[in-house]
């Protein structure tokens, strides 16, 4: 990412078990990504996880993440 081109959107999507993704570490560096990088989040979603516990966490869906990164790239042109 230092090589990244600023002038680019850049997205993210975050995949992890629920306890993972309510750590104050993750909110602390996803505000850093998207506060000081502008990056642009996909959020997750709740469903069951492969851990086998139901929460937030899980990876959007692949329509999801087309829908996001579509629309901020038509936006653009």
């Amino acid at each position: 990412m230092r090589a990244w081109n600023f002038k680019c959107p850049c997205f993210f999507a975050l995949a992890m078990n629920t306890l993972m993704y309510e750590h104050f570490l993750t909110k602390e560096q996803t505000d850093l990504l998207i506060n000081k990088f502008g990056f642009i989040e996909i959020p997750t979603q709740k469903k069951l996880l492969v851990c086998g516990d139901y929460g937030d966490g899980a990876l959007a869906s692949p329509s999801t993440i087309f829908e996001i990164v579509n629309n901020k790239l038509n936006k653009e042109k």
